[in-house]
Protein backbone atom coordinates (compact mmCIF):
# COMPACT_ATOMS: atom_id res chain seq x y z
CA UNK A 1 0.00 0.00 0.00
CA UNK A 2 1.28 3.44 -0.91
CA UNK A 3 1.69 5.73 2.04
CA UNK A 4 1.55 9.41 1.22
CA UNK A 5 4.02 11.77 2.81
CA UNK A 6 2.98 15.23 3.94
CA UNK A 7 5.02 18.33 4.70
CA UNK A 8 5.45 19.24 8.36
CA UNK A 9 7.35 22.41 9.24
CA UNK A 10 8.97 24.07 12.21
CA UNK A 11 8.65 27.83 11.74
CA UNK A 12 11.23 28.48 14.47
CA UNK A 13 13.95 26.41 12.77
CA UNK A 14 12.64 27.12 9.24
CA UNK A 15 12.81 23.49 8.20
CA UNK A 16 10.41 21.08 6.56
CA UNK A 17 10.21 17.30 6.62
CA UNK A 18 8.02 14.90 4.69
CA UNK A 19 6.38 12.47 7.07
CA UNK A 20 3.37 10.14 7.10
CA UNK A 21 0.25 11.90 8.37
CA UNK A 22 0.57 10.08 11.69
CA UNK A 23 3.02 7.58 13.06
CA UNK A 24 0.27 4.96 13.46
CA UNK A 25 -1.88 5.67 10.39
CA UNK A 26 -2.45 2.61 8.25
CA UNK A 27 -3.81 4.66 5.36
CA UNK A 28 -1.55 7.71 5.41
CA UNK A 29 -4.65 9.89 5.16
CA UNK A 30 -4.42 13.46 6.39
CA UNK A 31 -8.20 13.60 6.89
CA UNK A 32 -7.77 13.49 10.65
CA UNK A 33 -8.05 16.08 13.40
CA UNK A 34 -4.92 18.25 13.40
CA UNK A 35 -4.24 17.14 16.96
CA UNK A 36 -3.45 13.69 15.50
CA UNK A 37 -1.17 15.07 12.76
CA UNK A 38 1.77 15.43 15.10
CA UNK A 39 5.50 15.12 14.57
CA UNK A 40 8.24 16.83 16.56
CA UNK A 41 11.05 18.91 15.11
CA UNK A 42 14.34 16.98 15.28
CA UNK A 43 16.22 20.26 15.90
CA UNK A 44 14.26 21.91 18.72
CA UNK A 45 11.73 19.25 19.76
CA UNK A 46 8.64 21.45 19.24
CA UNK A 47 5.52 20.10 17.57
CA UNK A 48 5.68 20.65 13.80
CA UNK A 49 2.87 22.25 11.79
CA UNK A 50 1.02 20.17 9.20
CA UNK A 51 1.22 21.97 5.85
CA UNK A 52 -0.06 19.38 3.36
CA UNK A 53 1.44 17.56 0.41
CA UNK A 54 1.71 20.58 -1.91
CA UNK A 55 3.81 22.87 0.29
CA UNK A 56 6.95 24.10 -1.48
CA UNK A 57 9.56 24.63 1.22
CA UNK A 58 11.26 28.03 0.96
CA UNK A 59 15.00 28.32 1.36
CA UNK A 60 16.19 29.03 4.90
CA UNK A 61 17.28 32.50 3.79
CA UNK A 62 13.84 33.46 2.41
CA UNK A 63 12.37 34.95 5.58
CA UNK A 64 9.50 36.60 3.71
CA UNK A 65 8.29 33.26 2.33
CA UNK A 66 8.57 31.62 5.77
CA UNK A 67 6.59 34.47 7.35
CA UNK A 68 3.95 34.16 4.60
CA UNK A 69 3.65 30.41 5.20
CA UNK A 70 3.34 30.98 8.94
CA UNK A 71 0.68 33.67 8.45
CA UNK A 72 -1.30 31.37 6.15
CA UNK A 73 -0.94 28.39 8.51
CA UNK A 74 -2.10 30.47 11.49
CA UNK A 75 -5.18 31.52 9.47
CA UNK A 76 -6.05 27.88 8.68
CA UNK A 77 -4.68 27.54 5.14
CA UNK A 78 -3.12 24.19 4.20
CA UNK A 79 -1.31 23.20 1.03
CA UNK A 80 -3.46 20.20 0.25
CA UNK A 81 -5.94 19.13 -2.36
CA UNK A 82 -5.57 18.65 -6.06
CA UNK A 83 -5.10 22.32 -6.91
CA UNK A 84 -8.09 22.21 -9.26
CA UNK A 85 -10.12 25.08 -7.88
CA UNK A 86 -10.85 28.59 -9.06
CA UNK A 87 -9.52 30.31 -5.94
CA UNK A 88 -6.33 32.39 -6.13
CA UNK A 89 -2.96 30.78 -5.54
CA UNK A 90 -1.54 31.06 -2.02
CA UNK A 91 0.95 33.95 -1.74
CA UNK A 92 4.69 33.45 -1.20
CA UNK A 93 5.61 36.76 0.41
CA UNK A 94 4.91 38.29 3.80
CA UNK A 95 3.60 41.48 2.20
CA UNK A 96 0.90 39.62 0.25
CA UNK A 97 -0.11 37.12 2.93
CA UNK A 98 -1.95 39.35 5.44
CA UNK A 99 -4.16 40.94 2.77
CA UNK A 100 -4.75 37.53 1.18
CA UNK A 101 -6.02 36.10 4.47
CA UNK A 102 -8.51 38.98 4.83
CA UNK A 103 -9.68 38.80 1.21
CA UNK A 104 -10.18 35.01 1.03
CA UNK A 105 -12.30 33.83 3.97
CA UNK A 106 -13.85 30.96 1.96
CA UNK A 107 -10.77 29.83 0.01
CA UNK A 108 -10.71 26.10 -0.90
CA UNK A 109 -7.40 25.62 0.92
CA UNK A 110 -8.57 27.21 4.16
CA UNK A 111 -9.36 23.85 5.73
CA UNK A 112 -7.55 23.97 9.09
CA UNK A 113 -8.38 25.60 12.36
CA UNK A 114 -6.84 29.01 13.00
CA UNK A 115 -3.88 28.64 15.36
CA UNK A 116 -1.17 30.68 17.01
CA UNK A 117 2.30 29.26 16.41
CA UNK A 118 3.74 30.48 19.72
CA UNK A 119 1.00 28.61 21.61
CA UNK A 120 1.01 25.59 19.27
CA UNK A 121 4.69 24.71 19.41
Amino acid sequence: MTQFLHNFVCFDCQISFKRPATSNSATGSAHLPESELAHNCPNCGHKMAFMGRNFATPSKADNSAWLAAKCLWEAGFRYSGSGYHSDPRLPRTKQEAAAFVEQNPKHAQRIGQPSNWSKYA
